[in-house]
């Protein structure tokens, strides 16, 4: 059944169909048009909103929004300055344009961008350190000043003269007006009965009373005694020379009495040890041949270990004492002593003097190649100075291994390592001689071979020890003696 459209309301007039029609027209070009300013936007084109800038752009300024929505930069001329700034110790705030010098401490503002700077802090390094000395302590300042070069002008022209002399000369003055002269010292202690010397004015008195013929054995003993004490210093053993005390030594060295002997040796010892001119002043005076003399008659023991104790410090860094002492028969001397001496120890010391003195002609020939001019001449010296030859000849080969006989059944193991020493320094020159001591030469290797391995398992180290030092000597000493043996 076909319905009717006026039933259901649709029926159209034709004013209303074309109502509709405007319509759909209308809605189609408003969407149309949107669609064309959106791109327009997004290109930049017939926008809204639209940036310019004021009359005075010429430099940066703010962001304004006018009513018209239109934004304008607008210069702030108070925050802009072209000049350099000035730093201080507190934080400022740094214009725009400022120029900022090097070396100052700058910060900015994240969220504001302004900037602002002050000077560099002082560096922290302390200017003064504690010194400790003991019962004195203090500061000392170790900034050094700097000045500038306007400074430096400023102060030499406000220069003025002063006579440190005269100032001098004044603080002299009160240095006396608070404090008394050394002679003044003297002479109030001398109205008391108390006198102050010197090192120097006591030899002077020991020297002066030395001469003097009346004093007694005991006396004498007693100067001597005192002098030996101060003649160790240098300047006092010379000056002991100079007052003429040498000569006086030598005649006590004559005396009948035998301590009187023996404390003037032991006093002119004293005085030749390592002092070159003491030593200069007694070979011109003629100790030199006054000790070899009094080695050969000299009665009593103790006075001839003396006279050997005087003889060593003189000949020690001497050469032209060491030719002397040659040419004078020095060496058959000491052999000789070397020979009627019960005493074991004057027999090492005998042989520990011409070890040193071997040594010491080794040491300084070594060294002729320097470029010093004395060493050349002292080199030259002990070139000249035959002291193996001399010992070969005078019997010394065959005294020193007798020293080894009995050793290896003894402590005296001091004794045999000088002993020891003192062959190998001669072993080369009396390789013969010595081919005799074999047998006591294995005795020896073979004791202080197990001292030294007791040594070594007690210190738990396979140091140089002792007894591990004689061992090797001796095997030194006898490679030298037997080169294909043992």
């Amino acid at each position: 059944m076909k319905k009717n459209r006026k039933d259901f309301g649709l029926a159209y007039s034709p004013a209303m169909r074309l109502f509709f029609l405007m319509s759909v027209v209308c809605v189609l070009c408003a969407l149309v048009t949107c669609d064309s300013s959106e791109s327009d936007t997004k290109d930049g084109k017939n926008s809204a909103l639209t940036i310019v800038t004021s009359e005075d752009d010429a430099e940066e300024g703010e962001v304004k929004v006018e009513e018209d929505d239109t934004v304008v930069f607008e210069d702030d001329a108070s925050d802009f300055s072209t000049e350099e700034f000035q730093a201080t110790d507190e934080w400022q705030e740094v214009k725009k344009g400022q120029k900022i010098p090097p070396g100052l401490h700058v910060q900015m503002d994240l969220q504001t961008g302004k900037k602002q700077a002050k000077k560099m802090e002082q560096s922290s390094k302390p200017t003064v350190k504690r010194w400790d000395a003991g019962e004195n302590m203090g500061f000392i300042k170790t900034e050094k000043p700097r000045y500038t070069r306007d400074q430096l002008k400023a102060a030499l022209k406000d220069f003025k003269y002063q006579d440190i002399s005269t100032e001098e000369e004044e603080r002299n003055k009160q240095i006396k007006k608070k404090f008394r002269s050394y002679d003044e010292l003297k002479k109030d202690l001398a109205d008391i009965k108390l006198a102050v010397k010197t090192e120097a004015d006591i030899v002077k008195d020991l020297t002066n009373k030395l001469n003097e013929s009346s004093k007694d054995q005991s006396e004498l003993k007693t100067i001597l005694i005192d002098l030996e004490y101060y003649l160790h210093q240098i300047d006092n053993a010379q000056l002991f020379c100079d007052l003429g005390g040498m000569n006086s030594i030598m005649k006590l060295m004559n005396n009948t009495a035998e301590e009187i002997r023996e404390t003037a040796c032991h006093t002119l010892g004293a005085a030749m040890q390592s002092n070159a001119k003491v030593q200069v002043t007694a070979m011109d005076s003629g100790v030199l041949h006054h000790l070899i003399r009094g080695l050969v008659i000299e009665p009593a023991k103790i006075v001839r270990k003396r006279m050997l104790f005087a003889l060593s410090t003189l000949l020690r860094q001497f050469p032209f004492a060491q030719k002397k002492f040659l040419e004078e028969g020095g060496l058959t001397a000491l052999a000789s002593l070397f020979k009627k001496a019960d005493d074991k120890n004057i027999q090492i010391k005998i042989v520990t003097l011409l070890t040193d003195l071997l040594n010491e002609s080794d040491l300084n020939v070594d060294v002729s190649s320097s470029d010093s001019p004395v060493q050349d001449e002292r080199s030259k010296q002990y070139q000249s100075i035959k002291l193996r030859e001399a010992m070969t000849s005078t019997g010394w080969c065959r005294l020193m291994p007798t020293l080894l006989h009995g050793s290896h059944q003894q402590t005296e193991h001091d004794s045999v390592e000088k002993v020891v020493l003192a062959m190998s320094a001669v072993a080369e020159a009396c390789s013969t001689q010595f081919s005799t001591t074999r047998p006591t030469l294995q005795a020896l290797l073979k004791r202080y071979s197990e001292l030294a391995k007791e040594e070594q398992a007690a210190s738990g180290t396979d140091s140089d020890d002792f007894f591990s030092s004689i061992h090797l000597s001796l095997q030194q000493l006898v490679n030298q003696i037997h080169r294909d043996d043992f």
